[in-house]
């Protein structure tokens, strides 16, 4: 399920704080990983908020989630290519309403999964080679839970107008953007229209790591 998910693509985020401290090839590996230093250090400091766990303070919990990973992760970005080809029958009100849902979607769940959730240890792996092109870099992070599961996470990072955003994350190999793209397209078939499935995104939409799509989605 999405929480499952996000729990482990949570410990992969916290793990980043080290990031910068790994060897890199490039100033723009450099450039990137210390945007997930400087964002996961923020989000440490969510998580170790004693008074953010309690069920009833989720809202405080997504406030600050959303306080600290916005200015990172593009989700317009991200909404858009989830919608593939069909964002181009949409309106301008519903590409924006979908960029909405998709974010809060993403945010309320995010926040549940990174209630108590502990590290075990990590490894960062280094790149076999520097990226062909220096405005779209990767990180790749094998994270140990403390319930004794290993999990392989991938960060695919992009430089636009002179910042670097999260665009992308793979889990032992399930592409979520791709998983959510043909999810989007399959709801979109059964809705028959772009508001049907804005309406029941929230409600339909699943991702489970080990059922999840894989390979590549570009871009």
């Amino acid at each position: 399920m999405i929480r499952k998910l996000f729990s482990t693509t949570f410990v992969a985020v916290t793990a980043l704080l080290w990031v910068a401290q790994a060897q890199a090839n490039t100033p723009a590996w450099q450039e990137a990983s210390g945007v997930m230093d400087k964002t996961t250090r923020e989000m440490l400091a969510v998580v170790e908020d004693e008074t953010l766990k309690s069920p009833e303070n989720i809202d405080r919990m997504m406030t600050e989630v959303e306080r600290v990973i916005s200015p990172v992760v593009d989700f317009p970005y991200i909404a858009k290519r989830v919608m593939g080809k069909y964002f181009r029958r949409a309106s301008d009100e519903e590409m924006q309403r979908f960029s909405e849902v998709f974010k809060t979607t993403l945010l309320k769940t995010f926040a549940k999964a990174v209630v108590g959730f502990e590290f075990e240890r990590y490894e960062i792996v280094p790149p076999n080679a520097d990226s062909p092109e220096p405005d779209k870099q990767v990180v790749t992070v094998n994270v140990s839970s403390g319930n004794g599961n290993t999990y392989v996470l991938v960060y695919y990072m992009l430089k636009q107008d002179g910042r670097w955003t999260l665009v992308n994350v793979m889990v032992d190999g399930v592409n979520l953007r791709l998983t959510f793209k043909n999810q989007f397209a399959d709801l979109y078939q059964r809705s028959n229209g772009i508001t049907g499935v804005i309406d029941s995104w929230e409600s339909q939409v699943s991702v489970d790591a080990t059922n999840g799509a894989r390979g590549s989605d570009d871009g």
